[in-house]
């Protein structure tokens, strides 16, 4: 309840703002109260399958009159400056990034501009928030305009393409696992249970070369696909079966990529730099992309060996059920007793004789935060 509150009331906010932009424009009251704007989720929280202290991932859609300056207040020149005094740290009080910064209830804000996917990131009421930012080309965003049609896609930058793209590929994700509402439930289940598998094993990062949440939920959902039918605990067991025998670098897709010819390079393997690649994850929406690009051949080794554990111990598991004839024994404590192994941490902290501890510093504690 409080995560849903964190998101009406921030919604507000980037509402009022963009109401504030369309204003200074001097724009026609029609266009000012026209212009809307929304704020979408992806990753674990739109699934619904994210842990207590998890961020949210959040995206503003706004109207093309609302610029990247705009949202970030830089390229600020106060009313009273001297023309000598140092700009770096001026932002528009009017920016949304100093709206946000400024709420009673925000902590922790740190704005990062000079990113690949320029972000906001902040707690607010205690609630990690990461915020990026779509701009449009389009004069508005209505409340039922659909993100998930790529004509949205049409004209924008490269990094409104890539921030939406969260919310895309989160969206058809669940559509492709939802033929029925039993269906998806099962899907969530196990995506629980291989995201719990990856953190305590130490698999779960993308950015270090093993999955992070949207390839686990590519993955699993390609399982549901191969296994419609099957119930969460036997999808689990497909899951380990499916990718400790999966022949890479054959990729890992849920629908064929296709070209809506709005110019944006999509995913092929006949491109140069597929080559390259060791184990590919497509992303399902346009422009489709590679989301395993970190993925080597030394952290592929070390997930074949955690899938070929992991198939172990709950296959041993199915052939004890087996054997039982199908009658579940014993209380939920048992069962959970029994699973715990599959979940039981890393030995990576005692497995090596030498370790290396790297430190990353700045000169300043916004620098060392950025």
């Amino acid at each position: 309840q409080r995560r849903e509150r964190v998101l009406d009331r921030m919604g507000a906010v980037c509402r009022e703002w963009i109401r504030s932009v369309c204003a200074k424009l001097e724009l026609p009251p029609d266009a000012v109260d026209g212009a809307g704007g929304q704020l979408h989720t992806s990753g674990s929280y739109r699934l619904g399958v994210h842990e207590p202290g998890a961020d949210i991932d959040t995206i503003l859609v706004a109207p093309s009159v609302c610029t990247r300056e705009d949202f970030f207040g830089s390229d600020y020149v106060p009313p009273d400056h001297d023309g000598e005094s140092d700009l770096t740290n001026a932002r528009d009080p009017d920016s949304l990034a100093e709206r946000i910064r400024r709420h009673p209830d925000v902590t922790n804000f740190v704005p990062v501009e000079g990113a690949a996917v320029p972000i906001l990131t902040f707690d607010w009421e205690g609630v990690n928030i990461d915020l990026l930012f779509a701009r449009l080309n389009s004069s508005s965003v209505p409340s039922g305009l659909d993100i998930d049609n790529d004509a949205v896609l049409d004209g924008v930058d490269s990094a409104t393409e890539k921030s939406l793209n969260g919310p895309r590929v989160t969206n058809l994700i669940a559509a492709l696992v939802s033929g029925t509402p039993e269906r998806y439930q099962t899907f969530l289940h196990v995506v629980r249970c291989v995201r719990k598998w990856a953190k305590a094993r130490g698999l779960y990062s993308n950015k270090m070369g093993y999955w992070g949440g949207v390839n686990i939920n590519i993955s699993v959902a390609l399982v549901v696909q191969l296994y419609p039918n099957g119930s969460a605990a036997s999808l689990l067991r497909k899951f380990f079966l499916v990718f400790k025998s999966w022949r890479w670098p054959n990729p890992v897709m849920l629908t064929k990529p296709h070209d809506a010819n709005l110019g944006l390079p999509v995913w092929s393997p006949y491109q140069a730099g597929s080559a390259r690649q060791v184990a590919p994850i497509v992303t399902p929406a346009y422009p489709a992309m590679n989301s395993t690009l970190a993925v080597s051949r030394q952290t592929l080794q070390i997930m074949h060996e955690e899938f070929c554990r992991g198939h172990d111990i709950v296959d041993g598991l199915w052939k004890d059920h087996q054997r039982r004839g199908g009658r579940i024994e014993g209380d939920i404590e048992t069962a959970c007793r029994v699973f715990g192994k599959l979940f039981e941490p890393s030995d990576f902290f005692i497995a090596y004789p030498h370790y290396l501890s790297l430190c990353i510093t700045g000169p300043t504690q916004e620098h060392a935060q950025a």
